[in-house]
């Protein structure tokens, strides 16, 4: 079955939230809720606990900050000509985006290869939906795009900028050296600047993420320099009510008054060697927060768990620092079963797709 949202590529996709019979998180109505509204649809007893085990979080900025006397990773980030505290401007790629070139695009769209196939006959741009909330007066939420390189691979960093990546609201490369004409910033983080090291440079990361635009965004989407994010669909995704709902802890929809917020760590879950009680999200097309679980991981969680790890497997460290605060997790697939979030190259779809 084809789904109908495709985010990441390491490729996505889907539509709506999974159906259900109605269940109960809890029996009486929160006392924020004067009026509390039920969703459509309610999330079903299998995600509600998945959320359970979380405290919700209160939103409120906690002052983390950084200085040169701080151990990592809060030390912040160097400017092009190597002095620290140099800020990003992330808006910068969504006001001025590059030109999209693409020499001989009419003979590359000319080839009836596999990935073709799956490109057009298997993914969905809802672009529709998109465009008619875009028109609908309706405050839309906010999204981070947070991509992680090194110097060598800048390269790839153009094809992003001339693609999706002017989408996102705030966009920003980690990377160990800063040209701001590619928005990549240089983020010193413990231990070398290496493929092991990847856990370390993530948690450098996410903590210059926090101290600099925690309060400006809605949700925080971190993924490699191969990653294809299809913006669209995933805002949609994010502003949908099964995961408005989940995000308020999963039977009432928000009213917007809230001031605390259930962690939400979003996208493709896999099992670590076929360990149930151990799910990780794959890095390979990316993990989405939205604002408690950013605070989470960056106030509560990397303060406390695998301080000085030196690993490649930040995806799966990620999710230990999570279960560790009870945060596991959710489940994305669609109501078809399908998977939102893909970590497989596109040709390598083609026989999962197509039995």
């Amino acid at each position: 079955n084809t789904t109908s949202i495709l985010y990441s590529i390491h490729f996505s996709a889907a539509a709506g939230s999974a159906g259900c019979e109605p269940q109960a998180a809890y029996d009486s109505v929160p006392p924020a809720h004067k009026n509390p509204r039920l969703p459509s649809k309610p999330i079903p007893q299998s995600r509600l606990n998945l959320l359970s085990t979380a405290k919700p979080i209160e939103l409120t900025y906690v002052d983390m900050a950084y200085d040169l006397n701080k151990e990592f990773p809060h030390k912040g980030a160097k400017d092009e000509q190597g002095n620290w505290g140099y800020v990003h401007d992330e808006t910068a790629l969504r006001k001025n985006p590059p030109e999209f070139a693409f020499p001989n695009l009419d003979r590359a769209c000319a080839i009836k290869d596999d990935q073709r196939m799956v490109l057009t006959e298997k993914v969905f741009v809802d672009l529709e939906s998109h465009e008619a909330a875009e028109k609908s007066g309706q405050k839309r939420d906010k999204i981070f795009c947070l991509v992680y390189t090194m110097s060598t691979g800048h390269d790839q960093i153009p094809y992003i900028r001339e693609t999706w990546g002017p989408k996102c609201d705030g966009f920003m490369v980690g990377s160990n050296k800063t040209d701001a004409s590619i928005d990549a910033v240089d983020i010193p983080h413990e231990g070398a600047e290496e493929f092991d090291n990847i856990w370390q440079k993530v948690r450098s990361m996410w903590a210059y993420i926090y101290d600099n635009y925690y309060d400006k965004y809605d949700w925080f989407h971190i993924g490699g320099g191969d990653l294809f994010l299809i913006v669209e669909n995933l805002r949609l995704y994010l502003e949908s009510e099964e995961i408005k709902v989940a995000a308020n802890g999963g039977v009432y929809l928000p009213d917007g008054s809230e001031t605390v917020q259930t962690p939400l760590f979003l996208g493709r879950r896999f099992a670590f060697v076929g360990d149930m009680d151990d799910i990780f999200i794959s890095g390979g097309s990316g993990y989405t927060l939205n604002k408690a679980a950013l605070k989470a991981l960056v106030v509560h969680g990397l303060p406390n768990y695998f301080l000085h790890d030196h690993t490649f497997s930040e995806d799966r460290m990620i999710a230990q620092v999570f279960k560790k605060m009870g945060i596991i997790p959710y489940d994305t697939k669609d109501e078809a079963g399908g998977e939102r979030y893909m970590p497989f190259m596109v040709r390598g779809l083609l026989s999962l797709l197509y039995e």
